[in-house]
């Protein structure tokens, strides 16, 4: 039996779209150094990315802080955070 609950399932759909955002982001970040982006706009781009990646980590304790599930949520963060 699961113990995957609403709380559990919310978390994790607002977690992959960080994962997706801060993947977006370092995709964006990564075609500003190749295009020359002036130094003001790469910063604001990493500084959003490091928000995102601090909002994920929040997440992630709000997911550990509601108890084990039947999947493991780290597993989809090696994969996408850089």
């Amino acid at each position: 039996m699961s113990n995957f609950t609403a709380k559990h399932e919310k978390y994790a759909v607002y977690l992959q779209e960080l994962y997706k955002k801060h993947r977006a982001l370092d995709v964006e970040i990564s075609e500003g150094y190749k295009k020359l982006m002036p130094d003001d706009e790469l910063n604001m781009l990493k500084t959003k990315k490091l928000w995102v990646k601090d909002e994920i980590h929040r997440v992630e304790k709000n997911l550990v802080k509601l108890g084990p599930i039947s999947w493991n949520v780290t597993m989809t963060q090696e994969n996408l955070i850089t």
